[in-house]
């Protein structure tokens, strides 16, 4: 092979890597900005979530609608829960849940009984008159 070649040759393959390079840089940076969009949308949800488990607002303004519960024995709190959200007491089931069990009253539970609840109150509110230390 002529010396032409080989350094034709040469600058082919040298312009060859250099262009494959420069694309696996490119790939790199948007796998690096995708990555960090990816965890910067998480970490903002789960503050957001976060705030909401300690700070829930109550579904509506005051006086609210008054819904009027039963609490049964035997009624595990997932139902207790699930039971709220069906009559528009509380945004989220999960939520719910997760504030109970950071709350005082996961130790004790909630009493049976009838209560009268408001839109108006907070989920804390509500665990409170459940637990039987607010009024009914």
């Amino acid at each position: 092979m002529s010396n032409q070649k080989k350094k034709r040759r040469k600058k082919i393959t040298t312009a060859h890597d250099i262009a494959g390079g420069a694309v696996g840089m490119v790939i790199n940076v948007v796998l690096v900005v995708v990555a960090a969009m990816f965890i910067y949308r998480f970490s903002m949800s789960a503050y957001q979530y976060g705030i909401r488990i300690f700070g829930e607002p109550p579904m509506s303004e005051a006086p609210g609608e008054e819904v009027i519960i039963t609490v049964t024995d035997g009624m595990d709190f997932d139902g207790i829960a699930e039971m709220l959200y069906e009559n528009g007491l509380v945004r989220d089931v999960t939520l719910f849940k997760i504030q109970e069990r950071v709350s005082n009253y996961a130790e004790d539970g909630f009493k049976e009984g009838t209560y009268t609840l408001s839109t108006a109150m907070t989920p804390d509110e509500m665990m409170d008159v459940m637990a039987g230390s607010g009024e009914t």
